[in-house]
């Protein structure tokens, strides 16, 4: 009797904590860091986000952080990203326009997160412009330089909030070294 006691306490005890651990574990799967990171740059699915650029900065080797001087015309671009199954992404002009003839479409395409969200890749399959940040082709800074910055991807998510993005593109140059851009964009 005292045995049957003792295995009908053991299997009640175990009876227990799977019921119990069962209750505590959660059904829904945690979120993998690309789809958190999805919801903070274009919304929930469906759902898009506007950004514009706020800042960039580079570094070359050796030497101290320095801004790239845009115009206002420029830093006005509006950068919207959707959370679709395509996960489409587009560039156009903010209400001021860097010259009379530029289109109000920049550039176009797609983006996508590594899975652990700690890298993008913005793919631009339609270019319009030469405003755009995310395009093969070079934009002109206020002070008159040509800023072919974009390449290679994908890019550091250096940081990303509902009110911040900082992204950090590493390129490396000749024999001089690795220069690093940093974006800065806040939603709009």
């Amino acid at each position: 009797m005292q045995l049957r006691l003792s295995r009908l306490t053991s299997l009640l005890f175990i009876v227990g904590l799977i019921i119990t651990s069962a209750c505590s574990k959660s059904s829904d799967p945690v979120p993998l860091g690309a789809q958190k990171n999805a919801v903070l740059l274009a919304g929930d699915k469906g759902k898009s986000k506007q950004w514009k650029l706020k800042e960039i900065d580079y570094l070359l080797p050796g030497k101290t952080i320095q801004s790239i001087p845009f115009d206002d015309c420029f830093l006005d671009n509006v950068y919207t990203f959707t959370n679709n199954d395509v996960q489409d992404y587009a560039a156009t002009e903010g209400a001021k326009s860097c010259t009379t003839t530029a289109p109000n479409s920049i550039e176009k395409g797609t983006w996508v997160f590594t899975l652990d969200g700690l890298k993008i890749s913005i793919a631009v399959d339609q270019t319009y412009s030469t405003n755009g940040i995310f395009s093969p082709e070079a934009i002109l800074g206020s002070d008159g330089n040509a800023y072919n910055i974009l390449t290679p991807f994908p890019a550091t998510v250096k940081a990303l909030t509902a009110t911040s993005m900082v992204l950090e593109i590493s390129e490396i140059v000749g024999t001089s070294g690795t220069v690093k851009y940093t974006l800065m964009f806040i939603p709009i």
